[in-house]
């Protein structure tokens, strides 16, 4: 169409019918981008979906005995000694590595605690503590919090990587059942300097 029929088809209310039929039909649709062989885009078909996390309720054990403590070495630099108790250690189905650990000062002072581990998400969990009287008090609402990695009493991030939660770059899962959990506390494995690791 030339600019001069343009304008007159502009003049009549026809004419502009016309134009928007015209330019309407022109536009092209948005263009997809092509896939890759072996490349997925959206769910891979027939897939389960993941569920979401319910925890189990849990109580405190037994107040921990000394012979059934297990040291744990820990990387960095701390002044106190640290323990799990290995007849508390438990993988439940919510898959949840749970334990008593006991945290001794140089001065012989005792700090024990009931926590959770979850390996999937790098978290950490304390559900109680211990009073003198070896009773248990429970933690008011607790949450489920990141690892942390302190310099100084880095004991969680060590359990999380050393002992409990599968190595590598990413933590899918438990290290084992119960027994080979406590075989590992009992045994640790190496250090694979291949693998990046925080410092000792």
């Amino acid at each position: 169409m030339t600019a001069g029929a343009v304008r007159r088809a502009l003049r009549s209310g026809a004419g502009a019918l016309l134009l928007l039929t015209l330019f309407g039909c022109t536009q092209t649709a948005p263009v997809q981008r092509p896939t890759h062989r072996g490349e997925q885009v959206g769910p891979l078909p027939g897939a389960p979906e993941e569920e979401p996390f319910v925890e189990a309720t849990v109580v405190p054990p037994a107040y921990p005995r000394d012979k059934d403590l297990i040291e744990v070495n820990l990387r960095g630099v701390t002044t106190n000694r640290f323990f799990v108790d290995g007849t508390t250690l438990s993988v439940a189905p919510d898959k949840v590595v749970r334990f008593v650990l006991v945290i001794r000062t140089a001065e012989g002072a005792n700090n024990v605690r009931f926590s959770g581990v979850r390996c999937s998400e790098k978290e950490w969990k304390d559900y109680a503590f211990a009073r003198a009287d070896h009773t248990w008090t429970m933690a008011r609402d607790p949450q489920w919090q990141p690892v942390l990695s302190p310099r100084i009493n880095n004991y969680q991030e060590t359990l999380y990587k050393d002992y409990f939660c599968t190595s590598g770059v990413v933590a899918s899962g438990t290290a084992g059942d119960v027994e080979k959990l406590v075989e590992r506390l009992k045994r640790p494995p190496k250090p694979d300097d291949r693998v990046p690791r925080y410092q000792q």
